[in-house]
């Protein structure tokens, strides 16, 4: 088990495929959190200039704590 988890660990990954694998995950989650924040937009109504896009951009950003937490980010 041990020596199983040591080869997983001493694996190297180029740049390339860092790179390759932070766009496979982050495409899809912003994708999300775009489509999240465009449907909860009730609390932006009453925001004007850098608080609107402070707060939609957190929101796009913090879409899976605010799914299980189901709170308003203000």
């Amino acid at each position: 088990m041990l020596t199983k988890i040591r080869s997983v660990l001493n694996y190297k990954l180029t740049i390339a495929e860092l790179i390759g694998i932070n766009l496979l995950i982050g495409i899809p989650y912003l994708a999300v959190g775009l489509v999240w924040s465009s449907t909860h937009t009730d609390h932006l109504h009453s925001m004007r200039g850098a608080d609107l896009v402070v707060s939609f951009l957190g929101s796009i950003v913090s879409w899976p704590v605010l799914l299980v937490a189901n709170v308003c980010m203000t």
